[in-house]
């Protein structure tokens, strides 16, 4: 691994040469009476209208297809120099500007829901905004809110986790961040891409209620938060492939949730012409000549409408001028587009969302002493992104031992331990290397870890090679072991009850090293709370059948129904072995003074250890039983730092669709007995009272 390094003299140059770079243009749009739609004093819908009017078919042809694949961008639609409309240039990804230099390697999204800081994924997508329009990337395709169904999927690290109130709340912060920097947000994959074995033809089967209450949230609150594309997926949805459905794009989508910008189809997702464009889709990508031409063949015999091209252009043209797309100066590939603060901000995301599992006789925080840092996940193989479209290129990276090591003043030891990529007459030697290392030690960590990625599955939810066997063999050696994850979604812990301690960093990105080693010696407070079920058995998760996933002859059906993560184990009183929510801190806090005043739910908070600390009230609503929804749903979250002694009341006020289930006529408020639970965690519930709607 490099060398661990801080950030360059250098990256201050480039942010200066960055802000110049993104001047706009000098001439003023609005001085050319000949386009008014270019004057950005006037209204968005105003300026659609005139030009829109202004525009051949050939032009418009142009907007609804892209030109071309590119490492940088990934796809463009080109400009109409006659009538000023810039260059689309869109790309990847979910934690940076993907498959190119220069920028930075944030944790992945998974982590920052680990988070439940909703003002940090406010920065966070300003962040990603600022790098991509510093590359030249006026459309950025993230986020991803595909829900976590379940946990071998390829691409969990791209998600918010398993709840879809969670993951709104990201979300649309995300996309506010995203779009507060001049840059078109597109919220994907819409929808049911919730695996990614046979993604290009499997059918999932979900009845409507599930696809509204569980899979639909996210996407609508990217929507409320002015997403102005939608990427359809490349798997079908009961019956129709996903980007020529019009139950899913134009009655969900476009009806239902209002929403006003275009759908562009995920790459080489488009199966056909005027059938997909009368289903909803308003874009091919990356480059489908064919698209368009049947389009315009389809105008002239009278089989497809204009009136439906001009809309498909009008979503084009909306979030482009709605984002200050014409106004906006844009940068170029070979941009270093980092700053300081986005790298401060890539730690603080790692250290806000580094779960603390388990603290057995309050291992950790480490007080000094001799510490062994054991796996190659440790230094030699530290994943940190992924294989796949959202593949960051990270300036550098602080491995867990590199961290670790300048935290203990040099004093730390390395053993790879692990047979990642050892010859076979290598693994007991390693073993007893790191057994050795472990006997001399005060404290082993071992960091194991894994990554998954797009186009497939995880086969099991194992660790990779002998890790399992190199836990057991440390704990054996020394009873003081910590066990550090990094890992893109769950995985089993047959080793748990062997190890006083287990820390979550999932996906942590260039600042991995930095930020676990600030947790793990308690300068700061681990804040992270699981946005997943870790479940004891492979089978206690709710798709474990071959049905479910990853289904039978090309079709999943989702007969899990709303039985999601916890909502599977409360329903089924299943014990898991890490509750959504679940995470401690290094202090210990008490609940009380639950008060209900009509929709209003408030709850105090008070630190009563000796150390400051994070704390994640989370408000939990369960319906009247008539209703046939889940035991209990996420509903409200808060995230607060308390001095030692110090208290704090929050007040969750619960909207109407807080108390509303999808029907077959819409949305209905249930009306009866809801149960309010608040805690820290969806099993860790010590406040209950009663709310009458």
């Amino acid at each position: 691994m490099p060398d661990l390094r801080h950030v360059p003299r250098a990256l201050a140059v480039a942010a200066v040469l960055a802000a110049a770079l993104l001047r706009p243009p000098a001439t003023a749009a609005g001085d050319d009476p000949g386009h008014p739609w270019l004057d950005p004093a006037r209204p968005v819908a105003e300026r659609v209208d005139r030009l829109l009017g202004a525009m051949t078919q050939d032009e418009k042809l142009n907007m609804i297809r892209g030109h071309g694949l590119a490492l940088i961008p990934r796809g463009r639609v080109a400009p109409v120099p006659r009538l000023g409309i810039p260059e689309l240039r869109m790309h990847d990804g979910p934690h940076g500007v993907s498959d190119v230099r220069g920028v930075t390697a944030f944790p992945a999204p998974v982590t920052l829901a680990a988070t439940w800081d909703t003002a940090l994924a406010r920065r966070f997508g300003a962040a990603l905004g600022a790098e991509a329009r510093g590359k030249g990337v006026n459309v950025y395709l993230a986020p991803a809110v595909d829900i976590l169904r379940v946990p071998q999927s390829g691409r969990a690290w791209e998600s918010f986790g398993e709840d879809p109130y969670l993951a709104s709340a990201m979300a649309g912060e995300e996309v506010a961040g995203i779009r507060g920097q001049n840059v078109i947000a597109t919220v994907k994959h819409y929808i049911g891409n919730n695996q990614e074995t046979d993604r290009m033809r499997v059918d999932a089967v979900i009845d409507e209620r599930t696809l509204r209450e569980i899979y639909y949230p996210p996407f609508e609150a990217a929507v409320d938060a002015g997403a102005g594309a939608v990427m359809c997926a490349y798997n079908k949805v009961n019956g129709p492939f996903a980007c020529e459905n019009p139950q899913t794009l134009t009655a969900g989508l476009k009806d239902s949730m209002g929403f006003e910008g275009w759908v562009m189809s995920d790459w080489l997702a488009t199966r056909s012409g005027q059938k997909a464009a009368l289903a909803g889709l308003d874009q091919a990508m990356p480059d489908d000549p064919l698209f368009a031409a049947n389009l315009k063949a389809g105008i002239a015999l009278g089989t497809f409408p204009a009136a439906r091209l001009d809309d498909m252009v009008r979503r084009v043209l909306t979030p482009m001028f709605a984002d200050g797309l014409f106004e906006t100066g844009y940068g170029a590939p070979d941009r270093d587009v980092r700053t300081p603060e986005h790298t401060a901000l890539a730690r603080d995301i790692a250290v806000s969302g580094t779960v603390l599992l388990k603290n057995r006789d309050g291992i950790l925080p480490l007080t000094g002493g001799r510490i062994a840092v054991i796996g190659t996940a440790a230094h030699d193989n530290v994943e940190i992104t992924s294989a796949g479209s959202g593949r960051v290129l990270p300036p550098y990276v602080v491995t867990p031992y590199q961290g670790l090591n300048a935290r203990a003043g040099g004093s730390a030891t390395y053993s790879p331990g692990d047979a990642e990529g050892a010859l076979p007459w290598d693994v007991d030697k390693r073993l007893r290397e790191a057994a050795d290392a472990a006997r001399q030690a005060d404290v082993a960590v071992v960091v194991v870890g894994l990554s998954s990625q797009e186009g497939e599955d995880r086969p099991d939810l194992g660790l990779p090679g002998n890790m399992e066997t190199l836990i057991e063999t440390v704990a054996a050696a020394n009873p003081r072991t910590v066990v550090v994850l990094t890992a893109p979604a769950q995985v089993l812990m047959p080793w748990a009850d062997r190890v006083k301690g287990v820390v979550s960093a999932f996906v942590g990105g260039q600042e991995l090293g930095n930020a676990l080693a600030s947790v793990l010696y308690g300068d700061a407070d681990p804040g992270g709370r699981l946005p997943m079920t870790f479940a004891a058995r492979a089978a206690d998760y709710p798709a474990s059948t071959p049905e479910q996933f990853p289904g039978v002859g090309h079709r999943q059906v989702y007969s899990e129904r709303l039985l999601v993560g916890y909502r599977h184990f409360d329903a089924t009183a299943l014990t898991p072995l890490f509750p959504f929510g679940h995470g401690l801190s290094y202090t210990s806090f008490s609940y009380d003074s639950l008060s209900i005043s009509g929709a209003t739910v408030r709850a105090r908070m008070t630190n009563t250890g000796s150390r400051a600390g994070v704390a994640v009230p989370q408000l939990y609503l369960g319906f009247p039983a008539e209703a046939g929804e889940p035991p209990r749903q996420l509903r409200g979250f808060a995230r607060l730092r308390l001095a030692p002694g110090e208290s704090a009341t929050v007040a969750f006020r619960l909207p109407e669709r807080a108390f509303q289930v999808w029907t077959p006529q819409g949305w209905s408020t249930v009306r009866g007995d809801h149960t309010v639970e608040v805690g820290a965690s969806s099993r860790d519930l010590p406040l209950s009272g009663t709310l009458t709607r």
